[in-house]
C-alpha cells in the first residue's frame, strides 16, 4: 500500500519515518528517489524527508540528474534524534494481569481465531533473542483500528481471563504510533511475530528503568555474531 503525502511536521512521524527505516536496511547504499517510491513512499514525501534530512546533516544528497542519489552519512546522529522524539509512551496502551504461565500460547491462539495481527516488543521480543534484564512482563502491539481497540480488549478480558487492575499488570497491549511500519517490518522469532530490531531499539531506549541496559546487552550480543543490532 502506497504511503501518501502528508504535511511534514516531523522527520520521525509515522509515515515520514519509513524513509529512515528503508535507509537503515542498508546504511552504506546510495539510494535513488525511485528506490523509495518502489517501496511505497510517495515522491513528494520522499523529497520532503530527504531535504529536511540533508538540512539536519543525516544524509548527503548528490544531484547529478538521472544519477542523483542520497546516502545516510550520520546514522548515530539520526538515531539519537529519533530517540529524543519518540518513546513507547506515545503508543495507545493499557495493562492487564494474566495469572497463568501460558500467555503467549493463549494469546496467539486467540488472535488467530480473530484474524488479528500482533507483534511482540520490549522484553517480550528481546528475551526471544538474548534475555538479560529480569522483566517477565509481556508487551504486544495489536493491529486494530483505533475505535476497535477498547472493545476488542474488553472481549479479550472475558475470553482469556484477563484482569484489569487499578494499577500495574504483567501484560501490556498497545496500538502502535508507527502503525504504517510496525507490522510491515515484523518477523518471526521462535514462532512468534516480533517487531524489527530498529523498532525494538526505539521502544527499549526510552523505556525506564532498564530499557537502555537491555539495548546495550543486545548490541554486544549482535556484535559477537558479527552483525549490527541496528
Amino acid at each position: 500500500m502506497a504511503v501518501g503525502m502528508e504535511t511534514l511536521k516531523t522527520l520521525f512521524g509515522d509515515k515520514s519515518s519509513l524513509v529512515w527505516r528503508i535507509m537503515l536496511e542498508d546504511p552504506a547504499r546510495e539510494w535513488t528517489t525511485l528506490d523509495f517510491v518502489k517501496k511505497g513512499v510517495s515522491l513528494g514525501l520522499v523529497s520532503q524527508v530527504l531535504n529536511r534530512g540533508e538540512d539536519a546533516g543525516y544524509v548527503e544528497r548528490i544531484r547529478k540528474g538521472r544519477e542523483s542519489y542520497s546516502k545516510l552519512i550520520r546514522k548515530d546522529e539520526l538515531l539519537k534524534d529519533w530517540r529524543a522524539n519518540y518513546s513507547f509512551e506515545r503508543n495507545l496502551h493499557t495493562y492487564y494481569f494474566y495469572s497463568a504461565s501460558d500467555f503467549l500460547k493463549a494469546l496467539t491462539g486467540y488472535l488467530k481465531t480473530k484474524g488479528v495481527r500482533y507483534a511482540l516488543t520490549l522484553y517480550s521480543a528481546s528475551r526471544l533473542m538474548a534475555p538479560y534484564v529480569k522483566d517477565e512482563r509481556h508487551f504486544v502491539y495489536l493491529d486494530l483500528d483505533r475505535e476497535m481497540f477498547v472493545p476488542f480488549l474488553k472481549e479479550m478480558e472475558m475470553q482469556m481471563g484477563l484482569l484489569k487492575l487499578v494499577r500495574g499488570g504483567n501484560v501490556c497491549f498497545a496500538m502502535p504510533f508507527y502503525h504504517s511500519t510496525v507490522f510491515a517490518y515484523s518477523r518471526k522469532i521462535k514462532g512468534y511475530s516480533t517487531v524489527s530490531n530498529l523498532q525494538l531499539y526505539l521502544d527499549l531506549m526510552g523505556f525506564p528503568p532498564t530499557g537502555r541496559e537491555e539495548v546495550e546487552h543486545l548490541i554486544a550480543y549482535f556484535k559477537q555474531k558479527g552483525e549490527p543490532f541496528v
